[in-house]
């Protein structure tokens, strides 16, 4: 199982008591501490996202969920353990992936162009070969592909960047793009997803092998 939704946070307020039910008084607090107002808001977005999904699904769990993070920051559903969870936020956007395996999911404002040390240091040899042979024009996407493959990646491990980009590469020469672990662990199945928006990019990876899934997964647009 994985379901994937997105939500658009622009002009919307998540403080106010409409949002009260979606919304941890943890997280709450936690986005106070943020200085700028948009960065408020994504923030809180995603729980909201997370929240709205679960209540879309028809999830055994009460709202707002209660969830634990492990030590590198990944949560984890207190009342559905069966159920994976992660999101990602990025421009004026939130995406939640649920799935009933271990995963992650990243969004990338791809606005911005990479500068050249970031490229260096987030590609692997591998991946440096396929970028360079690339034509110019292509490269910015394709850098934020193996960007948000990558994060996706170390969220659905749980670990984030607690694992070295060096202990595995993206394969993107075949029609989906494949994790290659160097210490020949676990497999792990990823997708770059078909955002609507322009200049984003994003990601899902889940646990396992998963040959079902033959195309990009879906992603359901929630309205706040």
């Amino acid at each position: 199982m994985l379901r994937i939704f997105a939500m658009n946070v622009t002009g919307e307020d998540f403080t106010t008591e409409q949002w009260r039910g979606c919304l941890s008084e943890e997280r709450k607090n936690e986005a106070l501490k943020l200085r700028r107002e948009r960065d408020r808001q994504l923030f809180l977005g995603a729980e909201v996202l997370l929240n709205q999904s679960l209540k879309r699904m028809g999830a055994p769990t009460s709202l707002p969920a209660v969830y634990t993070r492990n030590r590198y920051g990944k949560p984890y559903l207190d009342e559905t353990p069966g159920i994976y969870v992660n999101w990602s936020h990025s421009g004026t956007f939130v995406i939640c992936a649920l799935s009933d395996q271990e995963v992650g999911i990243d969004l990338q404002n791809t606005c911005k162009e990479p500068k050249r040390a970031l490229v260096r240091r987030v590609l692997q040899p591998e991946e440096q070969i396929c970028y360079d042979q690339t034509p110019g024009e292509r490269q910015k996407q394709l850098f934020y592909s193996y960007w948000a493959i990558k994060e996706s990646f170390l969220k659905a491990l749980g670990t984030g960047f607690g694992t070295s980009l060096e202990s595995f590469y993206i394969r993107m020469e075949r029609s989906e793009p494949e994790i290659i672990r160097r210490d020949g662990g676990a497999v792990y199945t990823c997708r770059l997803l078909n955002f609507e928006e322009k200049d984003y990019t994003a990601a899902v990876c889940v646990k396992g092998e998963h040959s079902e899934w033959k195309m990009s997964p879906a992603i359901e647009s929630l309205q706040p």
